[in-house]
């Protein structure tokens, strides 16, 4: 991870989850941990880490993104980087999807 990967908290996050900015929401988690649960964070779509590169074309660069992956470590946040080392307004979620589900975060059935 680059020292230069920027965070953003729990607190932070839930406003703009709650607001009215637009943002783009990544699911990350690797693909054993995605496959094992059955909820993603509302309006998330699941991007396979190990092929961000492949996929990031498909991410719009008209809003900030942030990428959440389980606790929020070096998943999460090595996607991040590498988001922002291509142009995007990419933060990653700290503490994740878990820190999120801890104090009740909505959460919606995984899209098929």
């Amino acid at each position: 991870m680059s020292d230069s990967t920027a965070g953003i908290t729990q607190a932070d996050f839930r406003k703009l989850f709650d607001g009215d900015d637009e943002i783009v929401l990544l699911d990350v988690r690797r693909r054993p941990a995605y496959q094992a649960d059955t909820v993603v964070i509302p309006g998330a779509t699941w991007h396979d880490p190990d092929d961000i590169a492949n996929s990031a074309g498909a991410i719009p660069k008209t809003a900030p993104v942030i990428a959440y992956c389980v606790h929020g470590h070096e998943v999460s946040q090595g996607v991040a980087g590498y988001l922002q080392s291509q142009g995007y307004d990419a933060r990653y979620l700290e503490g994740g999807i878990d820190a999120w589900r801890a104090p009740a975060g909505p959460t919606a059935p995984k899209p098929d």
